[in-house]
């Protein structure tokens, strides 16, 4: 026979009337959640709302906006705007959603329970702003005239407030972003809506870049271009240039001004132009539409060609020139060579007379004639004396007979060493 269940099941039903009337007593609470969410323009934003001990209530959830219109009943949406829905996946949770949320979305919003009291929560809506810059002239460009202040403005919207940042953007490689001739009430790179330079000079033209950065991304920049106007520089290329009579040749100019200056080659009284005789070309600069070179091609030079060419150029600042020579080229006449000097004929003397004279010199022997030196200086007046063999004086036998009897004596000792050392061992 089968135990019977009737009591479990009693006490089952027991405990369940026991915690429903228990739960039934408990009122909802709305969970603490959090009260400030911020959310950059553009994104998804949820707003939370968790409902505990709801039971057997027949409870209502309703959301609310600032100005207290009714956006959604539990989860329902009552307006007429797509952007909003509630995330209702349990019965807790009553969650407002809200896409591509704008910055006018931002503001308080309050989610109702109708209990007796009713209960709300409160959640801050926060949208953050990327940055936005409002350009004050059309083209990107401000004008001044060499001398005078410029003033430049970087008006920035956005949430958080944006940083403003100015920079020098450099015209070719290589340029420095600020200048010691053109300076700044701050600093460039430093912050602030408004750049002011002072007695502005021509160095200071150029683009100049403000940025604005409230560290939602991404950050907005906007370039402004500072042309200063002032009276043209003008500079030839050569003061003097020399060229043969029928060649061709090429004459260049720079010109630098602000607005582009009208520039043209003179000589004497006439502009020239292009023709059969000049060929004229004007070059612009890219990377400044204040510079240029204008050249002219002389044909065929003539005698009537030389003399002096002006480069001239004007505009509305005022005009500028400068001058070049052109000259008839002429070869310098070479001087004549010198004949080169007459060359000595050179006296050589065998080796086997060098070796008689030097090495070898004659031994006197006794039976020649041979006069003695005489002792002491001989007087003046003194009359020369005469040998038997050579008829030369007395002091030219001594001078000669000095050299040669200088090398015997030592020649003799160093064979009679020799002689005396052989027959030792003999």
């Amino acid at each position: 026979m089968m135990p019977s269940k009737r009591p479990e099941l009693l006490l089952h039903l027991f405990y369940s009337f026991v915690i429903t009337g228990v739960l039934g007593t408990l009122k909802p609470v709305i969970e603490y959640t959090s009260t400030n969410i911020t959310v950059a323009e553009g994104r998804t934003a949820i707003l939370p709302c968790s409902v505990s001990n709801l039971g057997r209530h027949k409870v209502k959830v309703v959301w609310v906006d600032q100005w207290d219109t009714v956006l959604t009943f539990n989860d329902q949406r009552v307006i007429d705007d797509m952007r909003l829905s509630v995330q209702h996946r349990n019965e807790r949770e009553w969650n407002l959603q809200l896409d591509k949320v704008k910055h006018s979305d931002q503001g308080m919003y309050t989610c109702q329970v109708n209990t007796d009291p009713s209960i709300f929560h409160g959640v801050m809506l926060s949208v953050a702003v990327p940055p936005n810059i409002v350009t004050p002239t059309e083209d990107g460009s401000i004008t001044v005239r060499e001398g005078e202040k410029v003033t430049l403005t970087c008006n920035a919207t956005g949430f958080p407030r944006p940083l403003v940042t100015w920079y020098r953007v450099p015209r070719s490689y290589g340029e420095e972003r600020a200048s010691e001739s053109c300076r700044a009430d701050s600093k460039i790179g430093n912050s602030g809506e408004i750049l002011v330079i002072h007695n502005v000079t021509r160095s200071c033209g150029g683009p100049y870049e403000c940025e604005a950065d409230n560290t939602v991304p991404p950050s907005m920049k906007r370039t402004t271009v500072v042309k200063v106007k002032f009276q043209p520089e003008v500079n030839v290329a050569n003061k003097r240039l020399s060229q043969y009579i029928g060649k061709d040749t090429i004459l260049e100019c720079f010109v630098n001004g602000y607005p582009q200056a009208t520039a043209a080659w003179k000589f004497g009284s006439k502009q020239l132009s292009t023709s059969n005789k000049y060929k004229l070309e004007l070059d612009y600069a890219v990377e400044d539409e204040s510079k240029l070179t204008l050249t002219v091609t002389i044909k065929d030079i003539e005698p009537s060609d030389f003399g002096e060419y002006v480069c001239f150029a004007s505009n509305d600042m005022g005009e500028a020139s400068d001058v070049m020579h052109l000259l008839e080229y002429k070869e310098k006449t070479k001087k004549p060579t010198e004949p080169p000097p007459p060359t000595t004929k050179s006296i050589t003397t065998t080796v086997n007379q060098y070796i008689m004279q030097k090495s070898y010199p004659p031994t006197f022997l006794p039976n020649q004639n041979y006069a003695p030196k005489p002792q002491g200086r001989q007087g003046v007046g003194a009359s020369p004396i005469i040998t038997k063999d050579t008829g030369r004086s007395k002091h030219e036998s001594d001078e000669s007979s000095g050299d040669r009897n200088a090398s015997p004596s030592v020649c003799q000792f160093f064979l009679y060493f020799m002689c005396a050392y052989f027959f030792s061992f003999v």
